[in-house]
């Protein structure tokens, strides 16, 4: 019941709904520096998409920083009418994924650990780095919260169900080799997204092989656990090095 319910569109959004507004509040109040706001490259680049396609924030009487939010909002609204689900939200579902999220990033923690890797997966170069040191509580979260969502639906949602449907759908690929290829595809993309280069131009081969592991494991977590969760777990990870480790 709880895989399933967890799983479901209504659900996803209820359970992203306080990430999707501290970031929208962060971009407003926290992540700003005059003109500047501080963002991921993910959030940054799904705007670019839309502006590139001629969407028009101001038709919409958004904030062109909100379109993103909002696309996910409309994805997981239409995803529930498509599917033809109940709307009714067991609302017990939703601490659990809570619960679950930080459970399935404590791995992760270990890992980084381990390798001496313990940083946030956030593509920023090194004064990026250095802006969201100097942020606030508050601000860190946000950020956290922005990373865990727009890096998920981008390269998890958006380019490995994409790969997979292309690879199992259109290719006729086996689905358990359709996943396996998405998910390293993905993985790999999710890598070179990052800076993983030094202040001397060379490979930081300790992190590019992080990277890698933790692409691959939030790929398998949105494979066998769905986006909500994946995108939760990435969230938490970020949240604990950014308040509690950085």
């Amino acid at each position: 019941m709880y895989a399933e319910a967890s799983n479901s569109p209504l659900e996803i959004l209820f359970f992203l709904a306080p990430l999707v507004a501290l970031y929208e509040f962060g971009l407003v109040l926290w992540l700003r520096n005059g003109q500047q706001v501080l963002t991921n490259r993910a959030h940054g680049g799904l705007v670019n998409f839309f502006r590139l396609f001629g969407v028009r924030a101001e038709d919409l009487h958004v904030s062109a920083m909100s379109l993103p939010s909002l696309a996910l909002i409309c994805t997981l609204l239409i995803w529930q009418i498509v599917a033809r689900l109940p709307w009714k939200i067991l609302w017990k579902t939703i601490p659990f994924m809570w619960l679950e999220s930080f459970a399935l990033a404590a791995p992760l923690l270990v890992v980084a650990i381990l390798i001496g890797r313990v940083h946030v997966l956030l593509a920023t170069n090194q004064a990026g780095e250095q802006s969201i040191r100097a942020l606030d509580f508050v601000g860190r979260a946000s950020m956290a919260a922005g990373a865990g969502i727009y890096e998920e639906l981008l390269f998890r949602m958006a380019l490995m169900g994409a790969l997979h449907m292309l690879l199992f759908d259109v290719a006729k690929m086996k689905d358990r080799y359709a996943w396996m290829i998405a998910l390293v595809i993905s993985s790999m993309l999710f890598t070179v997204y990052h800076p993983i280069r030094d202040t001397t131009g060379d490979y930081q081969w300790g992190r590019v092989i992080f990277l890698m592991l933790a692409g691959s494991w939030f790929g398998l977590v949105f494979q066998l656990r769905g986006f909500g969760v994946a995108a939760g777990t990435h969230a938490a990870y970020d949240a604990t090095v950014l308040l509690f480790v950085s």
